[in-house]
């Protein structure tokens, strides 16, 4: 009778832990998500995505087979280097190599067609094209930015 009961024990721990969601973090989600962005592989990032990032990257590889490769939106090797979760929604902070600017990327908290609750990327407009110039500040806003000094 020990036996069973401990036999179902970790039977149940088992089915938790493998039903357990958190082990997509917006990290892992990110580093992904940078991973197939690297590789050009859309279809892969694409499956990281919100419909709305989706969007954005089906027009980005239609753009790229009519002029060719965008070296501007292929990111070198990343290194995640933070997170912060707020709810639902997330940004990972992250560095390019040969790049010291950290950079970010969005991520937010959404509902499955299994209806689990998964990290998907959650470009904004800003977001898609990296930032390059280790003189430009990726948290700025851009008005200031383009604001010239009198």
């Amino acid at each position: 009778m020990k036996v069973k009961s401990i036999s179902f024990l970790f039977l149940l721990a088992t089915l938790f832990f493998s039903c357990s969601s958190e082990t997509d973090t917006p990290k892992k989600v990110a580093s992904q998500f940078l991973q197939a962005m690297e590789n050009r592989n859309y279809e892969e990032a694409m499956s990281y995505s919100t419909r709305s990032t989706q969007k954005l990257l089906t027009q980005l590889k239609r753009l790229e087979e009519l002029t060719g490769e965008n070296d501007a939106v292929k990111p070198n090797k990343v290194t995640i280097v933070s997170e912060e979760i707020q709810g639902d929604k997330a940004i990972v902070y992250f560095k390019e190599e040969g790049n010291e600017l950290q950079q970010r990327i969005s991520l937010k908290r959404i509902a499955d067609e299994k209806n689990n609750k998964v990290w998907k990327v959650d470009l904004l407009k800003e977001e898609l094209q990296l930032n390059r110039d280790a003189g430009l500040d990726a948290g700025a806003d851009q008005k200031e930015s383009m604001k010239t000094p009198v």
